[in-house]
């Protein structure tokens, strides 16, 4: 799984041989005279242009060694991901999606480093040419419904995590549901958000991202004692969830818990020295003081 940078949207990082010849395409019955020589010409020169046809087919289609040289760089385009070197990364995808243009795994990378560059248009492009390849590729449609969360297309969102979940053999349904879950939070349906993030949590029941935005939810439900409780069992996963102290820490200090909310900020100071988020926290803290 990968965390975005908000950390709550989840992103997932037979031939066979066959002989033929004119004669079984083109059968000719025997016809008097000048009338199947005709017949016979027209469908030879038939037979030569279907066959230039396949062939020309033929030559855009990659081979084995380009197969597995586009594996290699696959492969490779991996460990610079792994490593954070995004644009390293992204040039051997894009070598690897040229010498084999049916691999989608290479056009759902590309997407995820356009999305982590911000280029939503070009994210938006990659992922659907990998769910042109392949319409159940889940993966594919559950980064793309994450860009448009990004963007704020609510609706579109949510119907590319429905699609990746009809998918039966997805792999990681929990990361949908939790998704889908926080754009119907964005949308406002927060009912619809709750029955969402629940789904995901049966599947996944220590999913630190689900459970922040299940706090999130719960926030907007004014339902604070809820809330407090998801927010503790994300930092009870993921101690340096930032998100969810700052969450927590907001609660306390609007039920005038100070020591509670200090706690809390002490911690988003730390971790988010140079952020604005860090500041207001700095600032809130200098405030429960007195």
């Amino acid at each position: 799984m990968t965390w975005n940078l908000r950390r709550y949207l989840c992103t997932d990082n037979q031939s066979s041989g066959f002989e033929y010849s004119a004669a079984s395409l083109f059968p000719v019955k025997q016809l008097p005279g000048c009338t199947a020589v005709l017949l016979i010409r027209r469908m030879a020169l038939c037979s030569v242009f279907a066959l230039l046809l396949f062939l020309t087919g033929c030559a855009t289609t990659p081979d084995y060694n380009d197969i597995r040289q586009a594996a290699a760089h696959v492969k490779l385009g991996n460990s610079y991901l792994n490593e954070g070197q995004l644009s390293e990364a992204f040039v051997e995808f894009q070598k690897a999606v040229r010498l084999d243009p049916g691999n989608k795994e290479s056009y759902n990378y590309l997407g995820f480093i356009s999305a982590r560059y911000k280029k939503y248009d070009e994210a938006i492009k990659y992922y659907k040419e990998a769910i042109s390849i392949d319409p159940d590729y889940s993966e594919a449609l559950n980064n793309l419904g994450v860009v448009y969360v990004e963007t704020g297309d609510w609706d579109e969102a949510i119907k590319c995590f429905k699609a990746a979940l009809k998918n039966p053999v997805y792999r990681t349904p929990a990361w949908a549901y939790s998704n889908m879950g926080y754009a119907y939070y964005k949308k406002g349906d927060y009912k619809n958000a709750e029955k969402a993030v629940k789904e995901a949590l049966i599947r996944n029941p220590i999913f630190p991202s689900a459970l922040y935005i299940l706090g999130l939810v719960y926030v907007k439900l004014n339902d604070d004692e809820a809330a407090i409780e998801a927010f503790k069992k994300a930092i009870g996963i993921a101690p340096g969830y930032v998100e969810a102290h700052w969450e927590l820490a907001n609660i306390y200090m609007r039920r005038g818990e100070k020591a509670k909310a200090l706690k809390h900020f002490n911690i988003v100071a730390e971790q988010d020295q140079n952020t604005p988020r860090g500041r207001e926290a700095r600032k809130l803290i200098e405030s429960l003081k007195y």
